[in-house]
């Protein structure tokens, strides 16, 4: 029957809109299996006869269609038969059906082109229920996954139509269980399955960002990994904001789809047609926690009809979670999945919980939080016993929060002032120890006045009125007065010298840094205070070893590290000496020390009573560069985007730290092979850098990465307008490093050009350079030799382009082998000798260097990932397949190449143009 005939009398009396009120029920019912389903529509029948029956008959209904096979001409009902396991969709085979609703059917699958194994889940669009605006829709969802790539959300691995014209969604393949589940099966207590809804929300957020509203977050959507990796599924309805107007407004499309909803996750403006917003998501996370805290749902348990549950989410207020949580044996049972009792359970619940699950459950969404960061730092306050935003910031509130937050400290402090009342009954040992920590805090105080003393120095009385000082010129002013101060403590100096010494070394002025930082370190072995000791060594090991002093760097990291290791009250020094040591082990080349490092100080900071978001941000920022230097690059994007999200929240995306995110966020997205993203943020840390338009104070070698980007992308213009500006302020500035590689940018965009002769100049000069300050077997002669290789093949030159190639490999090889440099080097050189031999028609030594480059950038790239490196390497293979006539593999290689370029390069660029030529020959070979 189709939606808009009117039901027959005996379905009970249904308006106008009876399909609206009637698709919910259905959906869930297609979700059943037969017992499941005949208990719940008895249970139905005994709250609303008139829908029970008419859920029966369009349920009989779509049996009988079946059956009779309507719509066979169509694709063949992808149903429970186990005729459809076996079949061949894309590069995969359907092996059983993992789920059917009315939407569609899910079947797990597995890779069948020999390339690589692996598993996967197929959707198909359910057609004959479904209709053509179902399919406009289930479409758009293969859009909006592409768009998105976070390690907490299912990815999509292919997108196309079926022989028989069925679209279909290849999509990651997660063995879990609905997060309600996993967390009721490990009993996970309160502060666990909190700590697990923060990476609900961090996914969740990551959709926002990309301007996508999921729509329908409910338990089922959500996944937890045996390894506890949470997985956000199913986009089929989600909702993209851009394009759609002011307010929110809807097209046809997205109103279609808002009767394919949940009924009992639903927002009160998704039932009153209201806009749907990114508040739409946050109240369906919110009743998605309550029924994880609670293990209830706000509605209550005696909702059975659609009107008292439309009624319940758009009128009636929700309880709170602590009031619906009792000692009866029921919510005794549901205290236990929690590793508690009722009793417990509920003033734990009780006071900021019930307020931030109540803000994201308001009818108005305006009154909800503005964000899912919001939210999820609300909860991140709760965990770190914070006040939160969602509740008036009383005096008492405070106390009580900084109470509990600094549970160690108030309890000396509270030991002590017994001891000094009670006189008698305080012990030595508890007297001792009281004046410890009354000591410690007066040197903390001590060491933040002074340090503040020399910020509003540095601020406001180093410069006389009306003259202008650059910020070197007031560092050296605040340096030469506490060179003359007398009576201050040693302890004070050390600690002012490091400030001036570090803030010399955030300028780049590494002579300065090291001065001052020399004699901080001396002045410290002086002073009893070993956080004063560590602070000092850590603070010079870390320009050390920029200076490639790093044996001595790690040597002075050692010696902090023993400083502090072990003391609580030290936990932010010992945090401080970590992240000098991850940079120090960087430096070294001991890329997993660097991780272990980094990784260790965010340990410290989360289990320790010193809770600071900016100490967070540091340390994430330490933890994502030490990713990106050891390669690992999905991990360096991930880590780079929590930092991104920590700046924001604390209002310093604007600032000079942003500009050094960004940058390096960039060349980590770029190793990805996404330099349309890349492009993006090199081109936010310049604006950020620049001053009313002018570079003056942007990095050259920022602006030498914005050129390779721009080159990569074929806007050969603005990447030699790029390269030149980071050439001149190299040369200018005397980095030799910089100067380097705005001559290998400019090389490449020259021969990009047809330039041949430039390209040939610049190299002739760059070569001699690298050879003044490198050895023999540097990574860099590898970039060198292979950048030669491809103008000789420009050229026409196929020998000496194919010798240079094996030179660059070679060269590659033994850099890996000697640790100097990662595989990525030997992924792009083993693609680029694909390509000098498939013009030198060398066929099967060309596809053999493509497969070769295809495993290694696997292993670079997340799965389900877009990257234009694995784009040009399937354009290697699919042509060298082509050209030894298997024309089926290389059609499937080239379908990859050309899926994989044109979400990285845009579908003009001449790269995926190419793609499309072969692909588009290949199918109809002569």
């Amino acid at each position: 029957m189709h939606p808009s005939e009117k039901p027959a009398a005996a379905g009970g009396n249904f308006g106008p809109d009876w399909w609206r009120q009637i698709s919910p029920y259905l959906e869930h019912a297609l979700t059943l299996s037969g017992d499941e389903r005949t208990t719940w529509l008895g249970s139905l029948r005994e709250h609303d006869l008139g829908m029970a029956n008419r859920i029966q008959e369009l349920l009989d209904e779509y049996d009988s269609l079946n059956e009779s096979c309507f719509l066979e001409d169509f694709p063949s009902p992808l149903s429970g038969s186990g005729g459809v396991a076996g079949q061949t969709v894309g590069a995969y085979k359907l092996i059983s059906l993992l789920g059917e609703g009315g939407m569609g059917s899910v079947w797990l699958a597995e890779r069948n082109d020999g390339r690589f194994e692996r598993q996967a889940a197929v959707k198909f669009l359910n057609m004959a229920l479904a209709g053509r605006g179902s399919e406009q829709r289930f479409r758009r969802e293969g859009s909006i996954l592409g768009r998105l790539a976070d390690p907490k959300i299912a990815a999509l691995l292919d997108a196309g139509v079926s022989e028989n014209g069925r679209p279909y969604l290849v999509l990651e393949y997660v063995e879990g269980e609905h997060i309600d589940r996993y967390c009721d099966l490990g009993k996970l207590a309160v502060e666990a399955r909190l700590r697990l809804f923060l990476d609900v929300l961090t996914a969740v957020a990551h959709a926002h960002a990309n301007l996508i509203v999921h729509r329908d977050i409910k338990p089922s959507n959500v996944l937890v990994r045996i390894d506890g990796q949470v997985k956000l599924l199913d986009f089929g309805i989600a909702k993209l904001l851009e394009k759609n107007g002011e307010g929110g407004g809807e097209t046809p499309l997205t109103r279609e789809a808002g009767a394919a909803l949940t009924p009992h996750y639903a927002a009160p403006e998704q039932l009153n047609d209201g806009p749907i917003t990114t508040a739409t998501d946050v109240y369906a996370l919110g009743v998605l926690l309550f029924c994880l805290l609670t293990g209830q749902h706000p509605a209550g348990s005696n909702v059975h009809s659609t009107a008292s549950l439309f009624k319940s989410i758009v009128e009636i207020e929700p309880p709170r979670m602590s009031e619906v949580v009792t000692s009866k044996k029921d919510d005794a049972g549901a205290a236990a999945l929690r590793s508690t009792t009722a009793d417990k359970l509920r003033p734990t619940l009780r006071g900021d919980l019930d307020t931030i699950v109540a803000k994201t459950l308001k009818k108005r969404p305006e009154e909800r939080y503005a964000s899912v960061t919001a939210f999820a730092d609300d909860i991140s306050r709760y965990l770190q016993h914070k006040t939160i935003s969602a509740r008036p910031d009383t005096l008492a509130y405070r106390a009580v929060k900084f109470t509990r937050r600094n549970r160690w400290q108030v309890g000396f402090a509270t030991l002590a002032f017994a001891a000094s009342m009670a006189g008698l009954v305080g012990t030595t040992t508890q007297t001792r120890a009281a004046r410890k920590q009354r000591d410690f805090a007066i040197r903390q105080l001590s060491r933040a006045e002074a340090i503040n003393d020399l910020n509003s120095f540095v601020l406001s009385d180093a410069a006389p009125s009306g003259k202008l000082f650059k910020v070197n010129d007031l560092l050296g002013r605040a340096e030469h007065i506490i060179q003359r101060q007398r009576g201050d403590n040693d302890a004070n100096r050390v600690d002012l010298l490091i400030s001036i010494g570090r803030q010399y070394w955030s300028q780049d002025e590494d002579a300065s840094a090291v001065r001052i930082l020399e004699e901080a370190h001396r002045l410290a072995q002086n002073v009893p205070d070993p956080s004063v000791r560590a602070r000092s060594a850590c603070a010079l090991a870390s320009v050390l070893a920029r200076g490639r002093e790093v044996e001595r760097a790690e040597t002075l990291i050692r010696d902090g590290l023993r400083e502090v290791s072990g003391n609580r009250q030290l936990v932010l020094d010992h945090m401080f000496c970590l992240q000098c040591g991850s940079e120090v082990a960087r430096e070294r080349g001991t890329t997993q020390q660097a991780i272990a490092r980094a990784r260790e100080a965010r340990e410290l900071l989360a289990n320790s009573p010193f809770q600071s978001d900016l100490e967070d941000f540091h340390v994430l920022m330490q933890l994502a560069e030490s990713y990106r230097v050891a390669d690992q690059f999905v991990d360096a994007d991930a880590t780079f985007q929590q930092a991104a999200i920590r700046l924001t929240t604390l209002g310093r995306d604007d600032t000079q730290t942003a500009g050094t995110l960004f940058n390096n966020w960039g060349l980590a997205v770029q190793f990805l092979g996404r330099p349309r993203d890349a492009e993006e943020l090199f081109r936010r840390a310049i604006a950020i850098s620049s001053s009313d338009g002018a570079e003056q104070s942007v990095s050259p070698m920022l602006l030498v990465n914005e050129a390779r980007v721009l080159r990569t992308l074929a806007q050969f213009g603005e990447a030699t307008k790029y390269a030149e500006r980071g050439y001149a302020k190299g040369q200018t500035a005397g980095d030799q490093v910089v100067v380097n590689q705005a001559l290998f940018v400019q090389a490449s965009v020259f021969r990009g050009l047809h330039d041949f002769a430039r390209a040939r100049q610049v190299l002739s000069e760059l070569e001699p350079r690298l050879r003044a300050v490198l050895a023999p077997e540097h990574v860099a002669f590898a970039s060198l030799a292979s950048e030669k290789s491809l103008l000789a093949q420009a050229e026409g030159n196929l020998q000496t382009s194919f010798d240079l190639a094996n030179e660059a490999i070679a060269i590659s090889e033994a850099s890996i082998k000697a640790n100097d440099s990662g595989p990525d080097y030997l992924q792009i050189l083993s693609m680029r000798r694909s390509s000098v031999e498939f013009d030198m028609h060398k066929f099967a030594e060309a596809e053999l260097d493509a497969q070769r480059a295809l495993t290694i950038g696997r292993g670079i790239v997340q799965p389900g990932a877009f990257s234009c490196n694995l784009g040009w390497e399937y354009l290697a293979l699919g042509r060298a397949l082509q050209a030894q006539s298997q024309y089926g593999d290389a059609r499937a290689a080239l379908e990859a190449a050309v899926e994989h370029l044109e979400h990285t390069l845009g579908q003009d660029h001449p790269d995926a143009q190419r793609a499309r030529k072969l692909l588009a020959a290949n199918n109809s070979p002569q």
